[in-house]
């Protein structure tokens, strides 16, 4: 679901992912394939890019499949620590960067918003 509600100078995250993954000429499945399904992996790689809690870890495990947390990883670097303008194609992402990160590293309340806008399960 997008949200239409945005100023135009702003680009919703599911979109600007989809977008970059079509220019790519890749699906979701092809960016995971290449990533690590061991959970030790998964979790050390969240751990390396978010401040979140062990019990957000768990509920992570228990409601993402390892493909979805791949994705989630894969977004958070590329659109958000590597990104440090916030920008895809001239518009601001939404959620923000700046109201994602602290420092290099995605907070929870971050991951809630990339979550959602994802269209991923929250993890209240």
């Amino acid at each position: 679901m997008l949200q239409t509600s945005l100023p135009g100078y702003y680009i919703p995250l599911k979109k600007a992912v989809d977008d970059f993954l079509e220019e790519q000429g890749l699906t979701a499945i092809d960016v995971v394939r290449a990533m690590d399904e061991d959970v030790e992996g998964i979790v050390e790689s969240l751990r390396k890019r978010c401040a979140i809690s062990f019990r957000t870890e768990r509920i992570l495990l228990e409601k993402l499949t390892s493909k979805q947390l791949n994705f989630l990883i894969f977004v958070i670097h590329t659109f958000y620590i590597i990104n440090i303008g916030g920008m895809y194609k001239g518009f601001l992402i939404h959620p923000r960067r700046e109201q994602v990160l602290s420092g290099q590293k995605v907070t929870e309340e971050g991951l809630r918003q990339i979550l959602k806008a994802l269209g991923y399960p929250d993890i209240d």
